[in-house]
């Protein structure tokens, strides 16, 4: 390969937005590699986004075993294709709370309040039904809109929510984010537009923008403490290629982290045990690592919503409706309703995110129902346990340990707030006019009724929802991995543009966020 002015790492979320942003200068050299390949047809196709799950775009990472969570090693599924997660995910567009933002800024990330990221949020934002309004944007790139297919037990599920005292909300990106209605995702005619549609697609007919897939990526080059390049195995044939200006990390919260410390930047005692030389002693990569940890419950339903159990004749039909114009139950995203709720007194912003989802089928479609029902997902907003990444080896090629950590606050609250989330979830069942529809809830959560029970069932069956961040925690403080800029500290030439640099978790979906950290990128790097 040829020398660039810029090596991107990673076509996912955050790769593409950059990717775009900065070849708009003919005279920039942009090279974007990926470790994946196309997304397939699939992943345009919004109720099949989970059909994607294990299989050759999906990582497939699985944590270490958890002692919060009974000992087992949960799925952690991330995206393997161009467009990464973002091509595999439900497509929400959730920005977050404003004091997400502002206690990014008070913990020593200047510029990052939320006055001062809301314009770049609004830049790249293409909002169909809220665009004229002063806290969206109208004229940007992702198209942002309302779910084409809504289901008929989604909009019950809705009522019952505000009869249970949920307040009804038609903007969660609004001036408020509690209460319940139908989430917008980054959607356009009935397809999934995430970032590798909006951002990447439309770039790489300009003659300075190159995009390599299959490249797995080894190890940083480095002249001193610049960085200058990249090593990697392109369809399994080793090569290296240099950047005369930067290198942008854009791999995630696990890929980014695995990068620089198979590359000697870390914390220099652990690379020494696993045989890496310390180029760089920066003890928080790897460590911070935060997720969105989800407790579901299942209800049996007298009849069929969704299109779980749908006969061959019946998919069928539904396929004709979508190829046809986008159009039918396919045009759903299988999670257009839900909510924000607080259930822990004292506190301001929600602490729960809510799911309706139609259908029976859990652990991550994995587990088919053998009948009808729906699944109610209750998901922590700002877990106080937090996890590390960290490599296994000095082999780049041998996948991460990921240790999240759940439910090992000292208090137990991340626990105890899902155990209220479910409470929740069963009051809004026990209301008109969904009640009427549902049969028994079904085991293992059936009969947990107590604290105690409960608290047993959420660690046992507790899954990600796939928000992994905070990796390479943006900061200033000893544990920092960038500063405010996104460079990384001690390395010339290096950023790291993704999830990963989230000093914290954010209130909703990590996609939204994810873009308007690259867009921020793409000012500091070429202002």
């Amino acid at each position: 390969m040829k020398a660039y002015d810029t090596i991107i790492v990673g076509a996912g979320t955050a790769g593409c937005v950059l990717a775009n942003r900065l070849s708009t200068d003919p005279a920039r050299k942009v090279l974007v590699l990926e470790a994946g390949r196309a997304a397939p047809r699939a992943s345009s196709i919004p109720a099949l986004w989970s059909s994607m799950l294990n299989t050759e775009v999906d990582w497939s990472f699985h944590t270490e075993p958890q002692p919060g969570c009974k000992g087992r090693r949960l799925y952690w599924p991330r995206g393997r294709m161009v467009g990464g997660s973002g091509a595999l995910n439900a497509m929400i567009y959730m920005r977050g709370v404003p004091s997400d933002y502002d206690r990014w800024a008070a913990a020593g990330c200047a510029g990052w309040s939320w006055k001062e990221v809301l314009p770049f949020f609004k830049r790249s934002e293409q909002n169909l039904r809220l665009g004229a309004s002063p806290l969206h944007g109208g004229e940007g790139e992702l198209v942002v809109s309302d779910i084409a297919h809504v289901d008929a037990v989604e909009r019950l599920w809705l009522q019952a929510a505000q009869a249970a005292g949920l307040p009804a909300n038609e903007d969660f990106n609004g001036p408020r984010q509690e209460g319940v209605g139908l989430f917008q995702a980054t959607v356009k005619d009935g397809a999934r537009f995430g970032t590798g549609s909006a951002f990447l697609a439309p770039a790489l007919a300009r003659p300075n923008l190159s995009l390599h897939t299959g490249v797995t990526l080894l190890r940083l080059i480095f002249e001193g403490t610049r960085a200058t390049g990249v090593e990697f195995l392109h369809n399994g044939i080793p090569g290296r290629v240099t950047a005369s200006s930067e290198v942008v990390l854009c791999a995630g919260a696990v890929g980014s982290p695995h990068l620089l410390l198979n590359s000697g930047i870390g914390a220099a005692d652990e690379l020494s045990r696993v045989g890496i030389r310390p180029l760089i002693d920066l003890p928080g990569v790897g460590k911070n690592l935060q997720d969105h940890v989800n407790a579901s419950i299942t209800c049996a339903t007298h009849k069929r919503f969704g299109i779980a159990q749908a006969a061959d004749e019946e998919a069928a039909l539904h396929m004709k409706l979508w190829e046809q114009d986008r159009s039918g139950p396919l045009a759903s995203n299988w999670s257009s309703c839900g909510g924000f709720a607080r259930v822990e007194p004292g506190t301001g912003d929600p602490d729960l995110q809510l799911y309706c989802i139609p259908s029976a089928n859990r652990d991550h479609n994995r587990h088919l129902s053998a009948g009808p029902g729906i699944t109610l997902f209750s998901v922590l907003q700002r877990p106080r346990s937090h996890g590390e990444l960290r490599l296994r080896s000095a082999d780049p090629l041998e996948a991460p340990a990921i240790d999240p950590r759940y439910f090992s606050d000292a208090q137990g609250s991340d626990v105890q707030l899902l155990v209220e989330g479910i409470r929740l979830n069963r009051e809004i069942l026990r209301q008109a006019p969904i009640a009427e529809h549902l049969g028994d809830e079904i085991s293992a959560s059936a009969g947990a009724v107590s604290d105690a029970q409960l608290r047993d069932f959420v660690r046992g069956h507790a899954s990600t929802l796939y928000h992994p961040t905070s990796t390479c925690k943006m900061g200033i403080d000893d544990l920092a991995v960038v500063d405010p800029t996104l460079k990384v500290h001690g390395i010339e030439g290096l950023y790291v543009a993704d999830a990963s640099v989230f000093p914290c978790m954010v209130s909703g979906n990590t996609n939204a966020p994810t873009v308007m950290v690259a867009e921020r990128a793409a000012r500091f790097i070429a202002p």
